[in-house]
């Protein structure tokens, strides 16, 4: 099982030494006569592996185990039977259960022969759950010693092991037991409990529902809700109808999980209860859409602000837009932001100049105006790039921030780049913060030469005539001129861009909006530095063509943040972009070479996705950072990279934990004739800090080579000491992905 041999290859040197490959019964093997004749830390590992391993021929050793003097190893014993879930097992983990003192032990066995449904324990379990029976053996001394009665676990193990058993005669002990004043509160563990226990459980807790205690009521019913057994739908409906709302919110949320087109749900609409209404709007006001208008009217705000935020999903019309205008202006302020929030996502080309309206009015409150813009965004229609961009430059930060955030979105999922709200971003990359993010361009002019003048309302105001206004989102967008930077880095033609049949349509559609209002493309207001900073962070979100050109310009900025928030996007693009061009990876170098150790990690991260020929050398002159952080990352860049060698596979041994965790990544990533012998050293190192995760890497190599080389640990007695370390890594090699009722079933077919 052990042999080892030289092969030779055709010239006649030798290759690689072959190991004969461990098989998990062979490890089973081993691990039982570790349980039987080991020391008693090594007993408990061997029990704890078998039952990790799940083999069948475990089961008997482990049984024999319950008898052993430590009561350490009987429960270790216990808990891997309970993983194996053989009928085998039954009649000594019952025999433990009611002679063994020790607690773990019982609890294990509990858990076990109700996984095998083994009736015999039925009554037994009844006892527990009426009281600390005189015939079951209990731990007197821990008792007395911690004043905590082990019984008071053992109660709950057994009410839950009766509803897996399904023991409908328990029910009464299992009510009796929560009564008891003088007894712990079970009522959480036996309302679950109950509930599993077909039409006797179901017909205790419908008793519950007509005490006067309303917590009792409402948990009642929360657990009646949890049953998929019929029976508990008439019950369901008595709780519906409770005099408490607290106790019909409960039945309401339950049945909406179980049936949410049912039609009670919508009877809850006009509950007396507010809290309940707003919850049945949460619940089923988008199953309900013609009875949300009229729910407008409701005299409390929290019900309107839930009807507000369902609204979006019923078509609009002129009515309900008036509505929503009127709401707009009313108390409290999370009201009228719910309804801007709300006119925004539904009728964005017809409430424009409203929302407009709303946005630039720095008087209103701000939660008015993010509601309004919260609602533009979501709608994404292209009406809501421009009025997005203008906020870039308002005063107040929220709102900036949710605009940029909301272009991020728009800038990823259009399919046409560049694009406006894109564009937008990265020109706010601009270091000139005495200008707010200026947006016209030579393209404005140009078309609006070829377009008509559009339609103006009452509501909207007149315009001065020494204003100039982009007609063209794109126009508004792309200020072109020779020395842009932004223009160099999305390519763009020197002719300027052409506009699209798409970029036509949505031109088309902004000027024929009702009640549009203008908004001047240079706002005076002073550009916030968070503009810049924010940018710089989001961009990594859109990675489109020509970002990591963008960024790049920023590496060197004097604001520290915007510099760390452009690494941070550039390595988030390469994580699932092309290599980035020479120029990107050149600035990132430049970067390095005198950056702070938070900056450098993120610059080591973008880099991973360099192809620049001196890049490897540039990384590997990381390995020796006195930070161990960004050691770590040096390896993960060049263990991306392929670039895996001698300078990694020494730090295997470096002093810092994850440092050696990522070298052993990377060895494995890299594989290589040696590497399941570097990784199985590796396991037994600094005491076997890492043995278990060295484990879990081998297990993508070769687990029954990586077993054998732990076994033949095992058979060395000079090496005694490291046992517990080749035992758990056993355990964790060769883990059955069974759980305890899959293995049940195994053992009933064979």
């Amino acid at each position: 099982m052990n042999i080892q041999r030289k092969t030779p290859s055709p010239s006649g040197h030798a290759e690689r030494t072959t190991v004969a490959r461990a098989t998990s019964e062979d490890v089973c093997r081993m691990m039982t006569e570790i349980l039987g004749d080991g020391v008693d830390i090594h007993r408990c590992l061997a029990a704890q592996a078998l039952g990790r391993i799940g083999a069948p021929l475990a089961v008997g050793p482990l049984i024999e185990a319950l008898l052993d003097e430590d009561s350490d190893v009987r429960t270790d014993a216990a808990e891997a039977l309970s993983n194996l879930a053989d009928p085998r097992s039954a009649k000594q983990l019952l025999e433990n259960l009611l002679g063994d003192p020790c607690t773990e032990v019982k609890l294990a066995a509990i858990k076990t022969l109700a996984a095998l449904q083994d009736t015999a324990v039925t009554p037994w379990l009844r006892r527990i759950v009426k009281g600390r029976d005189e015939e079951i053996a209990w731990d007197e001394d821990e008792f007395y010693d911690s004043g905590w009665d082990d019984w008071v676990d053992v109660q709950v193990k057994a009410v839950g092991a009766l509803a897996t058993l399904n023991a409908g005669e328990a029910v009464p002990d299992i009510v009796a037991a929560m009564s008891d004043e003088n007894a712990q509160d079970m009522t959480e563990a036996a309302f679950k409990a109950l509930a599993r226990m077909d039409k006797p459980g179901i017909d205790a807790l419908a008793a519950f529902l007509d005490e006067e205690s309303t917590r009792l009521r409402r948990r009642a019913a929360a657990a009646l809700a949890a049953s998929n057994d019929a029976h508990a739908l008439e019950p369901l409906s008595r709780a519906i109808a409770d005099s408490s709302g607290s106790v019909r919110l409960a039945a309401m949320r339950a049945l909406a999980v179980r049936a949410p087109t049912d039609a009670r749900l919508a009877v809850m609409l006009d509950d007396p209860d507010e809290a309940v209404r707003c919850e049945a709007v949460r619940l089923c006001g988008g199953l309900n859409p013609d009875r949300l208008p009229a729910m407008l009217a409701d005299e409390v705000a929290s019900v309107q602000i839930a009807v507000l935020a369902a609204l979006t999903e019923i078509p609009d019309d002129e009515v309900l837009l008036d509505t929503l205008r009127d709401k707009m202006n009313e108390e409290p302020t999370a009201l009228a932001a719910a309804a801007a929030k709300a006119l925004g996502a539904m009728a964005p080309e017809h409430a424009l100049g409203e929302i407009v309206e709303i946005l630039g009015d720095a008087k209103r409150p701000v939660d008015v105006r993010l509601g309004a813009l919260q609602g533009l965004a979501a709608s994404g229609r292209a009406v809501a790039v421009p009025p997005l961009i203008n906020l870039m430059n308002d005063d107040a930060r929220s709102l900036r921030l949710e605009a940029m955030s909301a272009l991020t979105r728009i800038a990823r999922k259009d399919p046409v780049w560049p694009n406006a709200a894109g564009t937008a971003l990265i020109l706010a990359l601009s270091d000139d913060a005495d200008e707010a993010v200026e947006l016209p361009g030579e393209l404005v002019e140009a078309q609006a030469a070829k377009s008509p003048e559009p339609e103006m309302d009452a509501k909207s105001e007149p315009v001065a005539e020494d204003e100039v206004f982009p007609t063209s989102t794109i126009a508004a967008i792309l200020d072109y001129t020779p020395e842009a930077k932004t223009v160099d880095a999305l390519k763009m033609p020197a002719a300027g861009i052409e506009l699209t049949p798409v970029d036509m349509e949505r031109l088309a559609l902004a000027r024929n909006i009702k009640g549009k209002r203008r908004m001047a493309t240079a706002p005076t207001v002073k550009r916030p530095d968070d503009v810049r900073r924010f940018a710089a962070r989001i961009l990594g979100d859109v990675g489109k063509p020509g970002v990591a050109s963008a960024l790049e310009t920023v590496l060197a900025d004097k604001d520290e943040e915007v510099r760390m928030a452009a690494a941070d996007s550039l390595a988030r693009i390469g994580e699932h972009a092309a290599p980035f061009p020479a120029s990107v990876s050149d600035a990132l170098m430049e970067a390095l070479k005198s950056a702070k150790p938070s900056l450098k990690i993120l610059l080591i991260r973008a880099l991973a996705a360099s192809s620049a020929e001196n890049v490897i050398d540039v990384l590997k002159m990381q390995l020796t950072d006195e930070d161990s952080f960004i050691r770590t990352e040096a390896v993960h860049a060049l263990r991306k990279l392929g670039q895996v060698g001698p300078e990694i596979e020494a730090l295997l041994e470096d002093p810092d934990p994850s440092v050696r965790l990522g070298a052993a990544e990377a060895v494995v990533g890299a594989g290589g004739e040696d590497a399941i012998q570097r990784i199985v050293d590796f396991a037994f190192s600094f005491e076997g800090y890492h043995s278990r995760q060295a484990a879990r890497l081998l297990r993508r190599l070769d687990i029954g080579e990586a077993s054998q080389r732990f076994m033949d640990v095992l058979r060395d007695p000079e090496r005694k000491r490291t046992w517990s370390v080749a035992i758990e890594a056993l355990k964790e090699l060769n883990i059955s992905r069974h759980g305890p009722v899959e293995l049940a079933a195994v053992r009933t077919a064979q």
